[in-house]
């Protein structure tokens, strides 16, 4: 009778100590997608270059902020992106920027690119010339591409007349930010709410592979210990009554 109590107790022992055992997952082992080919990354610093190669020393131009890139290779330190498509007026461009700079993003988006255009315009300035029928004025357009600054002084990376190449930054020069990303981000917000607390609730309904071994051994034991106990008691050798 002893014998039963004690794996009685044994029993109801590891049940106990298994059901008090929080079922989570370890965050760190929680797997993080990878960008791939053709994912969109959204700038959201003054200080994301973009990079003629993988070198932070040949650095081109700022990327203008609220606007995007697409990516071609993804590299922890760098990736190869693209920016701009070709048209008309502009030119697609490829090359690096820092991973760390960029913010990727599960959308394309409606507008990734900035595309703007301003005029410089080149005087000549020669008192003889303003009288004559010599051109003393050239006007060429420019597509922006992006700042670089210098010191004090901030120049522009410009495609002017199928080349690229600096030109001082006109102090004119606006553009309108892209608030796609910033409308998306508050319109998610209560989603993304709903979402934490559904993964806060899958968490806990998760088990380790730590506390899945200890159900396997509860659920090998348990058979066992049944057996154990309701095995009928071994008769005497002898007869009592005799």
């Amino acid at each position: 009778m002893k014998k039963r109590f004690s794996l009685f107790a044994a029993l109801f022992l590891l049940l106990f100590l298994f059901s008090s055992i929080p079922l989570r997952t370890n965050r760190a082992e929680a797997a993080t997608a990878r960008p791939q080919s053709g994912d969109y990354a959204c700038i959201l610093t003054d200080s994301a270059y973009f990079y003629s190669t993988a070198d932070d020393k040949r650095g081109l131009f700022l990327l203008p902020r609220t606007y995007y890139v697409r990516l071609l290779d993804y590299g922890d330190e760098y990736c190869r992106v693209e920016y701009l498509r070709d048209s008309d007026k502009a030119k697609r461009l490829v090359g690096y920027a820092k991973t760390q700079d960029l913010t990727f993003v599960d959308y394309e988006p409606m507008r990734p690119y900035l595309y703007y255009v301003f005029e410089l315009k080149y005087r000549i300035e020669d008192s003889e010339l303003t009288t004559s029928d010599f051109l003393t004025e050239i006007v060429l357009s420019c597509v922006y591409y992006g700042d670089y600054k210098i010191g004090s002084e901030t120049y522009c990376y410009v495609l002017r007349s199928g080349e690229f190449g600096y030109v001082p930054k006109p102090s004119r020069l606006y553009y309108e930010e892209n608030t796609e990303y910033a409308d998306r981000l508050n319109n998610s917000q209560p989603d993304d709410e709903s979402s934490e607390t559904a993964k806060k609730a899958d968490k806990k309904n998760k088990s380790s592979p730590a506390q899945i071994a200890i159900l396997v051994t509860v659920c090998l034991l348990v058979p066992i210990l049944a057996g154990l106990l309701i095995k009928p008691p071994k008769r005497p050798p002898y007869d009592m009554e005799e």
